[in-house]
C-alpha cells in the first residue's frame, strides 16, 4: 500500500501540503483563541468584572419576553432589524455565528451575538471571557421608552404612538422592570439594572422600595431628569437614598437619555454633523459625543456637592458609557471650588471631606476602549474610580477592549491593572 502511494504521490509535495496544511490549521487556532480574554489576563481569569453590557432582545420577542403591552413599539422597531445580522456579523464567519469562540464573542454584534438575550448563553460568554459578575443594562426597549418619556410633546417624535403616550412609555418601563425582576433571580453574576423614575419624590420612593423589596440590584436614574421631579441633592430624596444605600442597592446614569437635559438638540442640526454613524443610544457626531457626557456630571456634581455622599457614606454609584475622560477634571474644580475659592468655608462647613474624596469613595466610572485610561491615572489620580466594561452587545464596545487596556495599564503595575478589571468594580458589584 504505501508503495502504491508513493508511486502516486510525490514524497516532497506531500511534505509541502502537510505542512501547508499545519500553518494553515496553526492561524485558525491562533485566530481562535480557547478563551476570550488576553494572556495577559490570565490570572484575572473568572474574577474580572464588567461595568457595563446590555441585553438585546430583538423586537421580534418583546411580546414573548416583555408583555402585550410592547406590541406597538416591537412593530415600529421591527424594521429596524432588517439587514442587521448580516451587518453586525460581516466580521463573523457564518458557521461561527451560533457557536460561542473568540470571533463571535468579540466581533458578533446586536440582538442576534451569542449570549445578547439569552442568559443561559450570557453566563457561558462570562465564563468564556473570564468575567465573574456583570452589569446589564436595558436594551432598546427600554432606551427607545426613555426617550418617548422625554418627548411625548413632540408629536413628529414616533407619530405611530397616539393617546397618552408619556403613560405609555411609563408602561413599556414597567414592562422592563418587570423582566429584571424574573432575570436577576437567575444568578447572582447576573446584575440586570431597572429604571428608576418618579414624578414626585414619594413616587420616586414607592418605586424604589418596590424594586428592592423584589431583590433588584441596581437601578438606573435618567440623568436628564430630575429625580422625583426634584434636585438629587434635596432632603425629600433623602429617604430614597438612604434606602438604596442601606441595601447596597447600586445607583447608575448611562448614556441614552439626553433629550431631557437640552432645551433643544438643534445644536446638532448643521451641515458639519451630518452624515455620521447612529450608536445604539446616540448619534456618533462630533457634537453629540462631545457633550454627552453632561447630564451625567451634572447629576453627579448635585449628589456630591447638594451632601448625598456624607449622607449616604455606604451609596454605591456608577457612571456609564459616557466616557471616562471627565471625572478627573471634575475632581479638581470641586475641589478648587468647594476648598479653595474665595468663600468656599461654607463648603468645607457642610461637607467636611473634598469632593474627590467622595468620588474616590463612592463613585466608579466605566468609559469607551480607546480611552487612555493610565494617562488619566497619571493626570488625575482617582484610580480606585476607573473600571472595566465591555458594552456587550453594543458596537461601541469594541472588539479588543481587553486586551487594548491591558497594554495602556501594564507599564502602571499589577496593582492598578487589577483594580481597573477585578477590585475596583467590585463596589458596584457586592456580594
Amino acid at each position: 500500500m504505501a508503495a502504491r502511494l508513493m508511486g502516486r504521490v510525490c514524497l516532497p509535495d506531500l511534505i509541502d501540503n502537510v505542512t501547508a496544511y499545519l500553518e494553515a490549521a496553526m492561524a485558525t487556532v491562533l485566530e481562535q483563541p480557547m478563551v476570550g480574554y488576553p494572556v495577559e489576563l490570565a490570572k484575572y481569569a473568572g474574577k474580572m468584572c464588567d461595568a457595563d453590557a446590555h441585553e438585546w432582545v430583538p423586537s421580534e420577542l418583546w411580546v414573548e419576553m416583555f408583555g402585550e403591552v410592547t406590541r406597538p413599539f416591537a412593530e415600529l422597531d421591527f424594521h429596524n432589524l432588517k439587514g442587521m445580522k448580516n451587518n453586525y456579523f460581516k466580521d463573523v464567519d457564518s458557521e461561527l455565528q451560533n457557536s460561542l469562540n473568540f470571533r463571535s464573542a468579540w466581533f458578533g454584534k446586536g440582538p442576534y451575538a451569542y449570549g445578547s438575550y439569552d442568559l443561559d448563553q450570557r453566563l457561558e460568554w462570562m465564563d468564556f471571557c473570564g468575567i465573574d459578575k456583570q452589569i446589564i443594562f436595558p436594551g432598546n426597549l427600554a432606551i427607545n421608552a426613555l426617550f418617548l418619556y422625554a418627548n411625548a410633546d413632540v408629536p413628529s417624535f414616533f407619530p405611530q404612538i397616539t393617546g397618552d403616550r408619556r403613560a405609555y412609555a411609563v408602561q413599556m418601563i414597567r414592562a422592563q422592570n418587570e423582566w429584571v425582576v424574573r432575570s436577576q433571580k437567575q444568578s447572582s453574576r447576573l446584575r440586570p439594572v431597572a429604571v428608576l423614575i418618579g414624578e414626585t419624590p414619594d413616587e420616586i420612593y414607592a418605586e424604589a422600595k418596590n424594586l428592592v423589596d423584589r431583590g433588584v440590584r441596581a437601578v438606573w436614574f435618567p440623568s436628564s431628569m430630575l429625580p422625583g421631579g426634584m434636585s438629587p441633592a434635596h432632603s425629600s430624596l433623602d429617604r430614597m437614598w438612604a434606602l438604596l444605600a442601606d441595601s447596597d442597592t447600586v445607583v447608575t446614569t448611562h448614556v441614552g437619555n439626553e433629550a431631557g437635559f437640552y432645551r433643544t438638540l438643534d445644536w446638532r442640526e448643521a451641515e458639519a454633523f451630518k452624515g455620521f454613524l447612529i450608536g445604539e443610544e446616540i448619534e456618533l457626531d462630533p457634537w453629540t459625543v462631545s457633550t454627552m457626557h453632561l447630564p451625567s456630571l451634572n447629576f453627579l456634581t448635585a449628589v456630591v456637592t447638594g451632601g448625598v455622599f456624607e449622607r449616604n457614606p455606604n451609596l454605591r454609584y456608577a457612571a456609564v458609557e459616557t466616557g471616562a475622560h471627565w471625572i478627573g477634571p471634575m475632581s479638581h474644580y470641586l475641589d478648587m471650588w468647594g476648598w479653595e475659592a474665595k468663600g468656599s468655608a461654607l463648603w468645607r462647613a457642610k461637607l467636611p471631606k473634598k469632593p474627590s474624596e467622595y468620588l474616590a469613595r463612592n463613585v466608579r466610572c466605566a468609559g469607551f476602549p480607546w480611552e487612555p485610561i493610565d494617562k488619566y491615572i497619571t493626570d488625575n489620580g482617582l484610580e480606585d474610580c476607573y473600571c472595566y466594561a465591555s458594552d456587550f452587545p453594543h458596537v461601541e464596545g469594541g472588539t479588543d477592549s481587553m486586551h487594548n487596556w491591558a497594554s495602556r495599564l501594564a507599564g502602571m503595575g499589577d496593582a492598578i491593572t487589577e483594580k481597573f478589571f477585578v477590585k475596583n468594580a467590585q463596589w458596584i458589584m457586592p456580594d
